[in-house]
């Protein structure tokens, strides 16, 4: 694994000198320059579900700007009660989302894990440390979502862990990129309903042995690229909060939302 990862390394350090990702869209492709904000064009950027309007008070997906509670329809309805209980039905303490998930973050998402672009990582890592600075986000510790073992060495890396480790590098936020495993495969989330979701991921996540140290008394921010119902976020916010951790926090790049009625804002995820 380490061996892949290094070549893998070596060879997105090539590309990124012969065809420099701030040259290219993250979402079109198109060429841009480098004075464009997130590698976006002023097309794409435009057309961004920023999160900058009305989010749920829980989940932090993004609410039309009309909507009168809170919380989203999932949190306020009480999908995830099962999760212990919780305000909002989930485990996690709460949930920060940066765009809803439309089609330009769906091209971005889909860029990232399955055209071998791992350096996206550190361009959305930008516009969560910007989310973070936004919302002035309490963590000492960032923990990214773990993938199970033989799909990681399949795509050659964790997205979570590309994204937290550059967010770290950027805030001076510890990252433990190995703290959270998956102690199961699990089937694809995207065509399972909330309750088969849930059942999914019960009891798939843990925390390393040598790592529970790590963990006692501190607050946690939990890193993910989309976060949909929030299953996976619950089971991994149980295993860290079993473990001590005073709170855990969710903060991804993009969140389910309803593009149709949604409050979308446009430029910057904060500005």
């Amino acid at each position: 694994m380490k061996n892949k990862w290094s070549a893998r390394s070596a060879a997105g350090a090539l590309l990124e000198l012969l065809y420099p990702s701030s040259i290219y869209c993250l979402a079109c492709g198109n060429l841009i320059d480098d004075s464009r904000p997130y590698a976006l064009c002023d097309v794409c950027v435009r057309e961004i579900g920023w999160a900058n309007g009305k989010t749920c008070a829980k989940c932090g997906k993004v609410l039309a700007e009309s909507a009168e509670s809170p919380l989203c329809s999932d949190c306020g309805g009480g999908v995830a009660a099962v999760s212990g209980g919780a305000p909002g039905g989930h485990i996690f303490d709460r949930g920060f989302s940066c765009a809803g998930y439309g089609e330009r973050e769906k091209q971005i998402v889909h860029n990232f894990k399955y055209k071998d672009r791992a350096y996206y990582g550190a361009k959305l890592a930008e516009i969560m440390r910007d989310r973070i600075q936004g919302e002035d986000i309490g963590a000492d510790l960032l923990v990214p979502v773990p993938m199970f073992r033989k799909k990681e060495r399949k795509r050659g890396f964790n997205q979570a862990a590309v994204m937290a480790e550059s967010l770290s590098r950027k805030t001076g936020i510890e990252c433990r990129k190995n703290l959270l495993v998956r102690t199961r495969d699990t089937a694809p989330m995207s065509k399972l309903g909330a309750e088969a979701r849930r059942s999914n991921v019960e009891g798939a996540f843990a925390v390393a042995e040598d790592m529970r140290i790590f963990v006692r008394e501190r607050q946690v921010l939990l890193i993910d690229d989309v976060f949909t119902t929030g299953s996976t976020a619950d089971a991994c916010a149980d295993a860290l909060k079993k473990c001590g951790a005073e709170s855990v926090c969710v903060l991804v790049f993009a969140a389910g939302a309803d593009r149709t009625e949604a409050n979308f804002g446009t430029g910057r995820v904060c500005g």
